[in-house]
């Protein structure tokens, strides 16, 4: 199945389009974050994060794909993995929302990406996506490197500085 997920995903890159481009800090109000949960530590710091973002009045959206089931009933829109078929069309409606909505900035905090979640940001309607990693596909209009790259608050509030610096 995750070879043709990633066939799939290597022509919607191609063949989608969709206008991205950046936004000021000032001027972007809806953030979308989507994020694998792996424990409390990780979700600690992007709840920080969010906490920030929501100081400064930006409204923020988060979709954790989870993978343990006592995980699946703290935050209200969760999702699977195994919730996409071979097609990249996914049967998680909190995946497909968060796909269509057209946020300002979509976040990927991860150091990791499947082919699961390079679908769910292929196919999304953001004006920009930002994330941490290279891929072969360039997904993403926005790439920070960072020092200490396996610290994600490190990495969250590098980000913050940086975004509140664009004019």
């Amino acid at each position: 199945m995750r070879f043709i997920l990633n066939t799939i995903n290597k022509l919607k890159s191609k063949r989608l389009e969709i206008n991205r481009a950046s936004l000021s800090y000032t001027k972007a109000n809806h953030f979308g974050i989507l994020y694998t949960y792996i424990d409390e530590n990780k979700q600690k710091a992007i709840n920080e994060f969010v906490q920030s973002l929501k100081k400064d009045g930006k409204r923020v959206d988060l979709l954790p794909a989870i993978e343990k089931q006592n995980a699946d009933n703290r935050y209200f829109k969760t999702f699977k993995i195994d919730e996409v078929n071979s097609f990249g069309k996914w049967s998680n409606n909190n995946v497909n929302l968060f796909i269509y909505q057209q946020y300002d900035f979509v976040i990927y905090p991860d150091l990791k990406l499947n082919p699961e979640m390079e679908n769910i940001l292929i196919n999304s309607y953001s004006k920009c996506r930002i994330g941490f990693i290279n891929n072969k596909m360039n997904l993403f209009e926005l790439i920070l490197k960072s020092d200490l790259e396996f610290d994600i608050s490190n990495r969250l509030n590098r980000l913050l500085r940086y975004l509140k610096k664009l004019k």
